[in-house]
C-alpha cells in the first residue's frame, strides 16, 4: 500500500471558511429583506393615506347669481369625513360648463367662513364660500362643477335671474 500524496485543506481552515460564507449570506439576506420589509411598509402607508382620502367627501349645497351678476357657491365639507379638507385654489378646480374659471375671491357674499390662503382646511360638517369670476346672464343655466385633488367632483346647475 502506498502513501496518499494529496494534500488538502485542514479541517481548521475549511471550518473557518464554511462560518464565514455563513456569515456572509445570513448578512446578505438580513440586508435583503429588511430593505424590502421597509419599502412595503411605505408603500402600504401611501396606499391607506389615498384610501383613506378616497372615502372624504364635499357638497355645493347651494349655488346662486349673487351681486354683479356673479355666481356664488357653498362649499362643505361631508359631516360623514374622517379628515379635514383642504379648501383652497390649490386643491379646488372650478368650471362653469366644463370650462376653467378662477376665483373673483372666496368671500361668496353669504355670512359664514371665507376660505382663502394656502392652509385652509375644512373639519367635517363646516363650510366656506366663493363667489366666481363668471357674469351669470339673464336666463341663462350654468353647471358649476367643483374638482377637488382628492378625485372628488361634484355639480350644481344654476339658472341666472
Amino acid at each position: 500500500m502506498g502513501i496518499n500524496k494529496r494534500k488538502g485543506v485542514s479541517p481548521v481552515i475549511a471550518t473557518i471558511l464554511m462560518v464565514m460564507i455563513t456569515v456572509g449570506l445570513v448578512a446578505f439576506s438580513y440586508s435583503f429583506f429588511m430593505g424590502f420589509g421597509e419599502k412595503t411598509v411605505e408603500s402600504t402607508k401611501e396606499e391607506f393615506g389615498k384610501m383613506k382620502k378616497g372615502q372624504q367627501s364635499f357638497e355645493i349645497p347651494t349655488a346662486y347669481e349673487c351681486e354683479d351678476d356673479k355666481i356664488c357657491f357653498e362649499f362643505r365639507a361631508s359631516s360623514k369625513n374622517t379628515l379635514d379638507m383642504p379648501a383652497n385654489e390649490s386643491f379646488i378646480s372650478l368650471y362653469v360648463d366644463n370650462v376653467p374659471k378662477s376665483l373673483k375671491t372666496w368671500d361668496g357674499g353669504i355670512s359664514g367662513t371665507e376660505c382663502k390662503g394656502n392652509t385652509d382646511k375644512l373639519a367635517p360638517g363646516e363650510s366656506c364660500y366663493g363667489k366666481l369670476n363668471q357674469i351669470c346672464d339673464n336666463g341663462d343655466t350654468y353647471t358649476l362643477k367643483l374638482s377637488h385633488s382628492w378625485d372628488i367632483d361634484r355639480t350644481y346647475s344654476i339658472i341666472c335671474k
